[in-house]
């Protein structure tokens, strides 16, 4: 726990932009709240890795006829490499992980792709249906697409 004297002598910085409120903190598991615990080698990891995994799935689409891949085979290639792009920015540039630190930012991040998914899922739905549904409002007119008067 912080005592009075860590916050009395804390320090103005205005380059750092926190003007003293950085002792002001809470303190979890013996490093500040709120601070950074990325380094420029986990960015670069993520940088590097997020390169690779947009560049992969780009050749495949400019070589798909070369090397004979059908267009579903391309399809859910670019769709494996997106799913491991995006754990790839939660990890590296979110910095979530299983710690007792993140648990929090997980379950929300987790609910948000929950809804994600319904809104998406159902939107899908919905559209599939009414697609359908014209579909045999259309066949069952004339076939010049006219409907005819009673």
């Amino acid at each position: 726990m912080a005592t009075n004297s860590q916050f009395r002598n804390s320090t103005i910085d205005p380059a750092s932009g926190t003007f003293g409120r950085r002792n002001a903190a809470r303190y979890v598991g013996g490093t500040v709240a709120g601070e950074s615990h990325a380094s420029v080698k986990s960015y670069m990891i993520g940088f590097v890795l997020s390169i690779i995994l947009t560049a992969i799935p780009f050749g495949l689409v400019m070589d798909a006829g070369h090397y004979g891949f059908t267009a579903g085979t391309v399809l859910g290639a670019i769709l494996a490499f997106a799913v491991v792009q995006v754990f790839v920015h939660v990890v590296y540039f979110l910095h979530m992980d299983r710690s007792a630190e993140q648990r929090w930012n997980v379950v929300a991040f987790a609910f948000t792709v929950m809804i994600l998914v319904i809104v998406v899922s159902g939107s899908v739905w919905i559209m599939h249906n009414a697609t359908s549904n014209m579909e045999h409002a259309m066949s069952a007119t004339s076939s010049e697409g006219v409907i005819p008067q009673k």
